[in-house]
Order: structure tokens, then sequence, then C-alpha cells
């Protein structure tokens, strides 16, 4: 080999080093040294931390969320209820609501030995089970079947009166076709021929409008029952209902449990109202 031809050769080695040099010092200079490259790796799990943190919290709140809502929705329901009793008590308290009641005669004995027979339909299949829990001391016998009209009822009166009662509960009348009330004047009158001197607690109506005729008439025949029969007491459950609604089941005749409550408290109110005619029953 000539001396020119090796220095050719030098040359050209040179020159391929020298490019690997440079390209060697320029990635040098654009990549990260140590420090860099440990906070490089620093950020990058700090973001995925991050993001999986994120993550956990919106499931936390989802969950957190569906278990305040059923929580919430408990508590709602109980304090509603309670809200709902108290106003309850407070309509019970006010004279505009309950029993169209009479002054109790000062000095006068009812027959009987204080007790009470409470004769109906499914209203009162609903209501009896409330109704001794406001009566404590009183002894009272229930005889009640679903569906039954007054002529029915009469027969349930006539099934269970016993003269040692004092107060007769009569709650008829609501499946009774509201065109033909004299069908309850008759029973009512019935009744009053055979208890004598009792006193009787007759609830107003209400019930179905059939063919266009509603309950006006049966309560105008209760009203009048009432006027003439000094010792009636008319717990008034068909301006309850139509002052709230909010008490009855969805076929607007048979009470939701608060209602059948309610409801019970106004026949109570009545029977109370009766024995304290009598200075033996609390008069």
């Amino acid at each position: 080999m000539s001396w020119k031809r090796a220095g050719a050769v030098a040359l050209a080695i040179a020159l391929v080093v020298g490019a690997f040099a440079g390209a060697y010092a320029l990635a040098a200079a654009d990549a990260p040294d140590g420090a860099e490259a440990r906070q490089v790796r620093a950020e990058a799990s700090d973001g995925t931390y991050a993001v999986a943190q994120l993550g956990a919290f919106g499931d936390g709140l989802r969950y957190g969320l569906e278990q305040g809502l059923t929580a919430g929705a408990a508590d709602g329901e109980q304090q509603g209820r309670a809200a709902g009793q108290a106003a309850i008590d407070s309509v019970l308290a006010s004279r505009n609501l309950g029993t169209r009641s009479r002054e109790p005669e000062p000095i006068a004995s009812l027959p009987g030995t204080g007790g009470g027979l409470v004769v109906g339909d499914s209203l009162e299949v609903l209501t009896s089970p409330y109704l001794k829990q406001y009566l404590p001391g009183v002894e009272l016998t229930v005889n009640a079947e679903g569906g039954y009209n007054s002529n029915q009822i009469f027969g349930l009166f006539e099934e269970s009166y016993d003269p040692s009662q004092s107060v007769i509960v009569f709650d008829a009348g609501t499946n009774d076709n509201p065109a033909y009330p004299e069908i309850l004047a008759g029973n009512l009158d019935k009744v009053a021929s055979i208890v004598g001197g009792r006193c009787l607690v007759v609830p107003t109506i209400h019930g179905f409008t059939v063919d266009g005729v509603d309950n006006t008439g049966k309560n105008r025949v209760v009203g009048s029952f009432a006027a003439s029969h000094e010792r009636t007491q008319v717990p008034d459950w068909a301006r309850a209902v139509e002052q709230h609604p909010e008490l009855m089941q969805a076929d607007d005749l048979h009470p939701i449990p608060e209602g059948a409550d309610y409801r019970a408290r106004l026949i109570a109110r009545g029977i109370r109202a009766c024995l304290a005619m009598d200075p033996r029953f609390g008069g």
C-alpha cells in the first residue's frame, strides 16, 4: 500500500470516528442526567398514583352516595311517619274534626256495666285492632265482617248484643247502595229500639259513588238519627277523609294503617263521650 492510499484510509477512519463522536455528544446533550431521570420516573409514578387515587375516590363517592340515599330514604320515612302522627294528634285535638259530640248529661246513668259492642264492615276490621289501646279498662266486643252492608251488620249486632253493654258502635252503611239511604235509616232505628237508653256511636260514611249518587243521603240519615237520639256520638270519618286523603289506600275506600289508627281514635273519643254521661264510668 502506498503512503497516499494509507493516508486516505486513515482520513476515512477519522471521519467515521468523528461522526460517531459528534452523534454521541449530541445525544448526550439531549439525554437527562441521573437526577433528571429519577425525577422523570418519580413524576411518572406520581401520575399513575394520582390516576388510581382519583378512580378510587370516584368509586368511593358513588358508593357513599348510594349508601347515603338508602339511609336517607329510611330516615326520611321514619321522620315522615313521626311528623304525620304528630299532625294527626294535632288535628284530633281540635274541635273542627273528630266526633260531633254532645255535652255529657250531668247526672245520668247508662244501662249496662260500662262495656261496649262494636259491629261493622271491613273498615271496622281494619280499625278495631287499634281501638282497644285508646280505651283502657273498657271491655269491648268486636264483630266485623268485610263487605257487609247495614242489613248484615244489623245481624252481627243481634248475634253479639248483651244487656251488660252500655255503648253500641254501629259502624255501617259503607257497602249500602247510596241510592237507598232508607236502608241504613231502618237499621239504625231497629238498633235504637233494642238498646233503649244505651249510647250509640255512629260514624259518618265515606264510600263509593254509584251511578252518580254519592253518600250525601246516607250521611243525612246519620245526622238526622243523631239529632233525634240524644245519646248518640258521630265520629266524622267522611270529613276526616275529605281533609286527609293521604290516610287512604289507592282504592279510596280503606285506610292505610295510619288512617285506621286515626279512625280508631275518632271512634274511641265517641265511646269515651258516651261513658262520660255516667258518673260510674268517668262522668
